[in-house]
């Protein structure tokens, strides 16, 4: 009796575990890369880390960019960083080894800067403007 109470009791523990637990996680910097009004691409290092409860067999790339990628076989923490040029929001993911399995998700976000008019102030004494 005291066997079945256990697993019963083991089974709801595991059952009120949420479905989306992900037991890696990763992080990406920048997460912002802001373009001035006449900038078309953003140029920067990306530099990501992660880190897992256990040793682990991943691959981290980027959407979109198949040179990009870099993989590790049984590690629990892992850091990669590379030189871009890019003009979209980026994706960077960690996935398993056959890259079918997304274990953890980042984004790089691009924020263009409005071109602002501004009218110039001055003085209205003040001849030589």
């Amino acid at each position: 009796m005291a066997r079945a109470l256990a697993f019963l009791f083991l089974l709801a523990l595991l059952a009120s575990r949420p479905a989306g637990a992900n037991p890696v996680e990763l992080n990406v910097r920048p997460k912002i890369c802001t373009l001035a009004a006449t900038d078309e691409h953003c140029e920067t290092t990306v530099r990501a880390h992660w880190r897992a409860a256990r040793d682990e067999s991943l691959c981290l790339v980027i959407v979109g960019r198949p040179e990009v990628k870099r993989c590790w076989e049984n590690f629990a923490e892992g850091s990669y960083q590379v030189e871009l040029t890019f003009a979209e929001d980026l994706t960077v993911e960690l996935r398993d080894p056959s890259l079918e399995r997304v274990m953890a998700s980042a984004a790089i976000t691009i924020i263009r800067e409005a071109l602002q008019l501004r009218r110039k102030r001055r003085q209205p004494w003040n001849i030589l403007y």
